[in-house]
């Protein structure tokens, strides 16, 4: 029993010493703790890609969680020809930045010519923008349609039609 307790003591001994020397080997900078701060990282990114510190400030400040914000606006900006500035104006008009982002992404990269304006405006309509945009994609590469007509068919497909769900009353 004595025995036990000594190992175990040793153990969290050894533990103890590994712990320590770890900590001290991370270099402790002001930038590595303000990485954490969510509403750092959303004004630092807004700024790398030319919004103004008034509007990233603004915005930032507003966001109920402000680095999914500075995400869904990178992801547009890097991906689409469409301006930061108008990514922005979206990004912080819905719940789902991020998912919102994707669609954009997924539909101006996966079909051909699509209205950039178009397109931020019906994912940003989308109750479900990663289906939609699934919709989107998947319609113009099997069906001869032009992505508008994929969105339209798309986003109207999100209200359910009475004829095929009517209601019991």
């Amino acid at each position: 029993m004595v025995k036990q307790i000594r190992s175990t003591i040793r153990l969290g001994a050894i533990a103890s010493l590994q712990v320590g020397l770890l900590a001290m080997a991370i270099p402790s900078s002001p930038t590595l703790a303000t990485d954490f701060n969510q509403f750092n990282v959303c004004a630092r990114e807004l700024r790398s890609v030319g919004i103004s510190p008034e509007e990233s400030s603004a915005a930032c400040a507003g966001a109920l969680k402000p680095k999914d914000l500075s995400i869904c606006v990178l992801r547009i900006y890097e991906r689409t020809p469409i301006l930061a500035r108008e990514a922005l104006d979206t990004c912080f008009r819905v719940r789902q930045p991020v998912e919102l982002s994707f669609c954009v992404a997924e539909i101006s990269q996966e079909t051909k010519n699509p209205n950039n304006s178009q397109v931020l405006e019906n994912c940003r309509l989308s109750l479900i923008p990663k289906r939609f945009s699934q919709c989107v994609v998947g319609l113009t590469r099997e069906i001869d349609l032009s992505p508008a007509a994929a969105m339209e068919n798309c986003i109207d497909a999100e209200d359910f039609p009475r004829e095929l769900f009517p209601t019991f009353e």
